[in-house]
């Protein structure tokens, strides 16, 4: 893979796949001493079959894990986000979650024009999520809240960047 194209490297969000479900699977892959079979995550956490692989996805895109012949294992920067209080963990992860599309688009668009209409932020998400719009939607607003990265205005009209 070229390392010069980000964009081959970048992993869609699952619209699903929530900040919670990321941080908690690295919390107990650090509870369970850094490397252990990926079998024995889903049943530690009775995580829905659907979500988990993809949680697992999200936490690798990000660099909190590495994946190999079925085992998981919390790379260095995994186990400093475990480590690490809130504001640590927000600062770690923001700068990891321009591998996450949409919002690496998105983040691209806010830093151009610090803000942008609720209307294109819609047919960003669309673009993405034709099928679970809603649901993505609310997630990626989440995730943009949770990093403090950007958020809605209180009128609903626009999204904006919150920090560059």
């Amino acid at each position: 893979m070229d390392q010069c194209d980000d964009s081959r490297k970048k992993l869609v969000l699952p619209p699903d796949v929530t900040v919670d479900h990321v941080l908690g699977l690295i919390e107990l892959l650090s509870s369970l001493g850094d490397k252990t079979d990926s079998m024995y995550i889903g049943d530690a956490i009775n995580e829905s079959v659907d979500i988990l692989p993809h949680a697992i996805d999200v936490a690798e895109a990000l660099g909190l894990v590495e994946s190999r012949g079925g085992d998981l294992t919390l790379t260095e920067l995994g186990r400093r986000v475990v480590k690490g209080n809130p504001k640590t963990v927000k600062s770690l992860l923001r700068r990891e979650v321009q591998k996450l599309e949409p919002i690496a688009e998105l983040m691209s668009r806010l830093k151009e024009r610090g803000k942008i209409s609720v209307e294109e932020f819609e047919e960003l998400i669309m673009k993405y999520y034709p099928g679970s719009f809603e649901q993505a939607k609310h997630n990626v607003l989440q995730w943009g809240a949770f990093l403090n990265i950007f958020k809605m205005s209180e009128d609903d009209t626009e999204i904006i960047l919150l920090h560059r």
